[in-house]
């Protein structure tokens, strides 16, 4: 079996209902939403609680992540934590975790769990004004002065009818 701190001993936890150890451990994680990612160590601690079919794990997971505002495009580092509990069983059903040898792979959800907190869109702040449609300047920075030139689009001649 693998020395990695993210795979737990749980034999003698199984059928010993309330019957506990504590965990932590690392591990190195690569996931992207959109432009946000993170590639480095995931820390995890938690709990792994006997059942009478398995056990429960309840952690916590943590990461650095490098976010891209979804209207400016500016990025920044942060840290992500996600919260989760995984019941894992001698014999799962489809979806589910199993024990295997006697070991448990907190790792695995506790990733999945981070993925699930990467936010969709995140925003540098709430109240980002992103960028300048024409000319693409970061309206957070410095006002934009208008754009005097009319549009090549095909549609400019459409601008008259909604300017009424």
């Amino acid at each position: 079996m693998s020395t990695d701190a993210l795979h737990i001993p749980v034999d003698d936890l199984v059928g010993h209902t309330g019957r506990d150890r504590a965990f932590d451990g690392t591990r190195h994680v690569d996931l992207r939403l959109g432009e946000s990612h993170i590639d480095g160590p995931m820390a995890v601690e938690g709990k792994v609680v006997g059942t009478l079919d398995g056990v429960n794990a309840r952690f916590e997971a943590s990461a650095r992540i490098n976010y891209v505002c979804n209207r400016c495009l500016v990025s920044w580092e942060d840290d992500l934590t996600a919260h989760g509990t995984q019941h894992f069983r001698i014999d799962p059903d489809e979806d589910g975790y199993a024990i295997e040898d006697g070991h448990v792979d907190v790792g695995s959800p506790a990733k999945d769990e981070l993925a699930l907190a990467i936010p969709a869109t995140p925003l540098c702040q709430e109240n980002c004004l992103g960028l300048c449609p024409t000319c693409g300047t970061d309206l957070n920075r410095e006002p934009c002065g208008g754009h005097d030139v009319e549009s090549d689009s095909p549609f400019a001649a459409l601008k008259d009818l909604f300017d009424s």
